[in-house]
């Protein structure tokens, strides 16, 4: 029988304290494995703080489009041009523009200061490289993303529902990005998301925190709890494990390169 192995990544550490908190406990009482992080946000050194004190692997959670994007590169953000074309590739199905040969230069240079900064601040490389929001639907972009990778010798998020195969950077075989926080029924909305048929390495992405009641603008705010609440349930975990699922992380998987396990 083919060995089964998950990666539950906790996206969006650091964008608030109590983000982080959630984001430890749900790696410590539950079963999330990694986590990635917002950079730039004024709560990423926290981020790591906690994180090494519960021994949580952290990647970089590539950001071209939130209000801290815009504290180290201008041309970021809310009101980029990225983020327009973003939208209306994956809202509207529409392409505005391509990006010129400038533009795609400055979006390698700022994920080159990221990963930078990340050292910086952590003392080490990412464990992995991912992204905030689907930059999956700008794949010039991707592109740039893997050549990066690539040039640091680090694992990356793919989803090849979305950009195709990706023959360059080592990255779980299969992306789920459809977890969300419900009220109830949480356990057997995850546990749905194993039933598939597939093999080698799965990441499941996921955003729990507590809430934050004031300083967070967030339309996720109150479902990061509700994820928090599912991945920390001790069914979860039980069924999980019987059903002969390995949790792995992305340090995992970078020493297992070129395994026939993936």
């Amino acid at each position: 029988m083919d060995m089964r192995f998950l990666i539950v990544n906790a996206d969006d550490f650091g964008y608030s304290q109590a983000i982080n908190e959630g984001v430890c406990e749900a790696h410590c009482k539950g079963i999330v494995t990694d986590a990635s992080l917002l950079v730039r946000s004024p709560y990423a050194q926290q981020a790591l703080h906690l994180a090494k004190e519960v021994d949580l692997p952290v990647g970089l959670h590539i950001d071209f489009v939130s209000t801290f994007a815009q504290m180290g590169a201008p041309d970021f953000g809310p009101e980029s041009r990225l983020l327009r074309e973003l939208f209306s590739r994956e809202f509207r199905r529409e392409i505005m523009g391509v990006f010129s040969c400038e533009e795609l230069l400055k979006i390698r240079d700022e994920l080159r200061r990221q990963i930078d900064d990340f050292r910086k601040m952590a003392g080490r490389l990412p464990s992995h490289l991912d992204y905030h929001f689907g930059l999956h639907y700008l794949p010039d972009v991707m592109a740039i993303y893997l050549f990066v990778a690539e040039s640091y010798g680090l694992p990356v998020r793919w989803g090849v529902q979305y950009a195709g195969n990706n023959p360059l950077v080592l990255a779980p075989a299969r992306l789920c990005d459809c977890f969300r926080g419900v009220k109830t029924g949480g356990v057997d909305l995850f546990l749905s998301l194993l039933q598939d048929d597939w093999k080698g390495v799965l990441e499941i992405l996921c955003h729990p925190g507590y809430y934050t009641v004031e300083g967070l603008s967030d339309s996720y705010n109150l479902e990061r709890e509700y994820e928090l609440q599912t991945l920390v349930h001790p069914r979860l975990r039980a069924e999980v494990e019987q059903s002969g699922i390995q949790l792995v992380n992305y340090d995992w998987l970078n020493e297992h390169r070129g395994s026939e396990l993936l």
